[in-house]
């Protein structure tokens, strides 16, 4: 029988509104130790995708700079002071997440099997495919659960070898030149540590 997007999917989704602050948005991320997160509109559908990697090239492409001389920085004060050279106060005027976020969104209904899933995963580039109702979102499937699924049903320890149909061991072979190297490295009577 085969599994289904419902079987492995988080339904326990930590969703963001459009208008949430994107400096919001970074604390949720660092709070729930999550990556990315899908985007909903007021009404709770589906309106894009937004990842770490959004926020970040956000920043790297704002080019924010102080264009025009002022005296704000001669006249501002920090509790009655005045505030010392080499210190510049920033712009706290950032994005939400509507502006930022992706609106292309990989989704997949609850009942699309796991293999379609982990072959739209492969061949998109993609780490998570959010699962859906309609337009609401139900569950979000990352890449790791499609490996840890793989991991169950070869009923062994994923880091365990893998064998071939005729019993063999599927072994890596090293290089011939670092299996010299190695081998030259070797303790004397040829035993590693």
């Amino acid at each position: 029988m085969s599994r289904l997007a419902r079987d492995i999917m988080n339904p326990d989704v930590i969703s963001v509104p459009t208008t949430m602050d994107l400096r919001d948005l970074g604390k949720l991320f660092l709070e729930k130790g999550i990556t990315g997160a899908p985007v909903v509109d007021d009404e709770g559908n589906l309106a894009g995708v937004i990842s770490q990697t959004d926020l970040i090239y956000y920043n790297l492409t704002r080019g924010d700079e102080l264009i025009v001389d002022s005296s704000f920085y001669h006249s501002a004060r920090v509790q009655g002071a005045h505030v010392p050279r080499g210190y510049q106060l920033e712009d706290t005027n950032t994005g939400c997440v509507a502006d930022v976020m992706t609106p292309v969104v990989h989704a997949v209904r609850e009942d699309t099997s796991v293999e379609s899933v982990a072959r739209m995963m492969t061949r998109k580039h993609i780490h998570r495919v959010i699962v859906q109702r309609g337009r609401k979102v139900t569950g979000i499937i990352s890449a790791l659960d499609v490996l840890r699924l793989q991991g169950d049903d070869d009923g062994a320890a994923p880091s365990a070898p893998r064998r071939k149909a005729a019993g063999r061991k599927v072994t890596r072979r090293r290089p011939p030149a670092v299996a010299r190297r190695a081998a030259r490295r070797a303790p004397p009577g040829g035993k590693r540590r």
